[in-house]
């Protein structure tokens, strides 16, 4: 009865709105002569009057909540992709922002996205013992079924709205707002993240590009390209930050061979989910912070976090070498020298080593720069090719 009565109310106070809407309409039709001038009137006059509603003051038990639900079908294919929702509730000054982000585990119409991202933002506000909901979507669906009450033909629809009305009757206070899509971009960008988008794909945009980790095809949006211009998917990529995090293997380097290039915390914000960036923040925090002394093993494909003390006093204990910087990755078992932060340069100290030229530091050139200590070798100055003299003056020339 309570329910019917609230209803019933609500349906009062929308027609008392809407005959003073069609007075004011009647009034204003009356001081404009241009149809065309009273047509985009009329558009602001709505929006003005649905911001208004919105638009109450916040305190610790009530939010603004804004949602959105993504889809993204596979290539070539309309029933199987990626589905997604994201959710941005707004708090009182004093209070921080509710966020939900998540890769749901079935693909759906981004229309069913929308009610499932409305669903499990009212689950997650009640969750935060949030009483008052002012809710905000794009969907001229959802907004019409859930406020008009439009009776459709589509069971799943259906019983997501009669799921979403039980958590709202569980509200002091639920008010829905149609607004334009332009105001859902953060939780819009939730969504994506959650499910591999990195760039708003173009409407048809069906291209696939090869991940070179996965071997698989991607669509080009889950395609991020890393400054140092090596490109993966970003499920590989989300996969890969996630093993080193876990393992203190921070900061990251690109997954490429023999890359050296460190990947950004932007570029990582851009693909990682909020509880996985968070746990990289934590990471780095701990590393820069807590063990400033610390060290990388120097090989692209360990690059584990290492204490030198520690490796120092295992090596004092097993390791053959004499060299006092010397020791052993505890992980890939490989030398390395902790004075220089490099591999292990058995053939001269460390002093000789960082004599070299930077472009010379690599153990392929330095043993080549071994051969240079005879005078019948030079290194081109144009190609930097290593040179034996077989005869002939010292001059060189580069073909």
């Amino acid at each position: 009865m309570e329910d019917q009565e609230a209803v019933g109310v609500e349906s009062c106070v929308n027609t008392v709105r809407e005959v003073r809407l069609e007075e004011d309409e009647e009034e204003f039709r009356s001081c404009c002569e241009d149809d065309e001038v009273w047509k985009e009137s009329e558009e602001v006059v709505v929006v003005v009057v649905k911001e208004e509603e919105a638009k109450e003051d916040l305190d610790e038990f009530s939010v603004k909540m804004f949602f959105k639900g993504m889809s993204i079908a596979h290539a070539g294919e309309s029933s199987s992709g990626f589905s997604g929702i994201g959710v941005v509730m707004e708090r009182s000054i004093n209070l921080p922002v509710i966020q939900v982000q998540k890769k749901l585990d079935f693909y759906v119409e981004e229309s069913v996205a929308d009610y499932l991202a409305l669903m499990d933002g009212l689950a997650e506000a009640m969750q935060n013992k949030v009483r008052s909901v002012y809710a905000f979507t794009d969907s001229e669906l959802l907004y019409e079924q859930i406020t008009n009450e439009e009776r459709l033909d589509i069971p799943l629809l259906v019983a997501l709205r009669q799921r979403i009305l039980e958590h709202t009757s569980n509200l002091e206070t639920f008010v829905l707002t149609l607004v334009p899509s332009v105001d859902l971009e953060r939780p819009l960008r939730l969504a994506q993240i959650a499910i591999g988008v990195v760039s708003s794909p173009a409407k048809g945009d069906k291209s696939v590009e090869n991940c070179s980790i996965c071997c698989e095809d991607k669509l080009s949006p889950m395609m991020i390209t890393m400054k140092c211009s090596h490109k993966f998917c970003s499920h590989c990529m989300r996969t890969y930050v996630d093993g080193k995090v876990q393992s203190s293997q921070v900061p990251i380097r690109c997954p490429q061979l023999k890359c050296k290039y460190c990947i950004s915390t932007a570029e990582c914000k851009s693909f990682l989910p909020l509880i996985s960036y968070e746990s990289l923040e934590r990471a780095l925090e701990e590393a820069n912070v807590l063990h400033s002394d610390r060290i990388y093993c120097p090989f692209p494909n360990c690059s584990v976090l290492l204490d030198p003390q520690e490796c120092l006093s295992a090596r004092a204990s097993s390791s053959s070498q004499s060299d006092n910087s010397c020791v052993e990755c505890p992980v890939c078992q490989r030398f390395i020298c902790v004075d220089c932060g490099v591999p292990w340069h058995s053939s001269m100290n460390c002093e000789e080593y960082q004599n070299l030229p930077l472009e010379e530091r690599d153990a392929s050139d330095i043993s080549l720069h071994q051969l240079a200590q005879n005078k019948r070798w030079r290194r081109c100055q144009q190609c930097r090719r290593m040179i034996e003299l077989s005869q002939g003056c010292y001059h060189m020339t580069c073909r």
